[in-house]
């Protein structure tokens, strides 16, 4: 078998679009975080009303 060559730019292009997805994902799970708080906030200040 021979060795698999890598050439520098799709490694580079594959860690951006590895980074991007994790940037994506993380903002959508702060997103879900943070609407659940709101609404937890929302709810506890219904209930003190």
């Amino acid at each position: 078998m021979t060795p698999m060559k890598y050439s520098f730019e799709p490694v580079k292009e594959v860690s951006v679009w590895q980074l991007t997805a994790k940037i994506v994902v993380l903002a959508g799970v702060l997103m879900a975080y943070s609407y659940c708080f709101l609404l937890t906030v929302n709810s506890v200040l219904k209930l003190a009303h």
